[in-house]
């Protein structure tokens, strides 16, 4: 198992897209019908394996897709990362982060989030809170999956307004003219969903049952994505979308069980539709 984790890689998305010139009466959500299902094999032991998933789609607005280059594509609600605060009783609160440009001196990225938050104040929650009284509730840090699960290593810039959610204990690494500081900290943390606009489930089916399996809790990796922009213009979309997801583990995983997905795909407005894809098997749908 552990092999396979370190060979499970980012699925990479081509996408194919039609504008028509007379408006259709599509509605502003988008809707989504499943296709096909591909797998290929390779013959290196070392380069990973292809499943392949071809989705119908049409959208009204055609507001698809999140580009890498746009700050507010990676901005709330389209954060990577939510974070924690503690509040009075003794209890947690998640906040929600915008991403920003800074000139900073190398390792510190270039672009950071920044910190939002509104209402009752309390500390930012880190690896350190479980320590605190009342808050033995929060999961220990297990070092072997930080920036997996609970906790991750990460920057973060706190805005003046916000400077009481940290104190004299959080790593303080940087600030600024404006009041704001840059700390880098093992902060407690869940994945946002709406950073993807396409995600991805896996069930086999044991006995009578489909059960999903986990590959974030197998091998901290999952295959939700993004894919870009597809038009520039309010205006209705349809097309098909061609999503890879790679790995060396499909063969040794699933070899003949019967498989199934869950695809969720989000519009910018955090509309959405979903399909359950056909059972199958890889050696059903293998194209070489």
């Amino acid at each position: 198992m552990k092999a396979i984790k370190s060979s499970v890689l980012f699925c990479t998305l081509l996408v194919g897209v039609s504008s028509c010139f007379d408006p259709p009466d599509f509605g502003d959500a988008p809707e989504i019908t499943f296709k096909k299902l591909e797998f290929r094999v390779t013959p290196d032991f070392n380069v990973m394996d292809t499943l392949t998933l071809l989705i119908d789609f049409r959208d009204g607005d055609g507001n698809l897709g999140l580009n890498k280059d746009n700050l507010q594509h990676f901005s709330d609600p389209f954060h990577p990362f939510t974070y924690y605060l503690e509040t009075p009783g003794g209890g947690i609160r998640p906040v929600s982060t915008d991403e920003v440009q800074i000139t900073a001196p190398s390792p510190i990225p270039q672009k950071v989030s920044l910190l939002k938050a509104s209402g009752p104040l309390g500390k930012l929650v880190t690896n350190r809170t479980r320590n605190n009284p009342g808050f033995d509730f929060l999961p220990p840090a297990d070092p072997n999956k930080i920036g997996c699960q609970d906790y991750i290593l990460s920057y973060l810039i706190i805005p003046p307004e916000l400077l009481s959610t940290i104190d004299s204990t959080y790593n303080i690494i940087a600030s600024s003219g404006t009041g704001a500081v840059l700390i880098q900290d093992t902060l407690y943390f869940e994945r946002n969903n709406n950073f993807f606009n396409i995600r991805i489930r896996f069930y086999q089916r044991i006995g009578s049952e489909l059960q999903e399996f986990s590959w974030e809790e197998e091998f901290c990796s999952t295959f939700n994505g993004r894919f870009p922009v597809l038009s520039d213009h309010n205006e209705p979309l349809e097309g098909t979308l061609r999503y890879n997801m790679q790995s060396l583990g499909f063969l040794s995983l699933f070899s003949v069980k019967t498989l199934a997905l869950d695809v969720i795909v989000t519009d910018r407005t955090l509309k959405s539709d979903s399909i359950r894809t056909p059972e199958f098997t890889l050696d059903r749908i293998r194209v070489n």
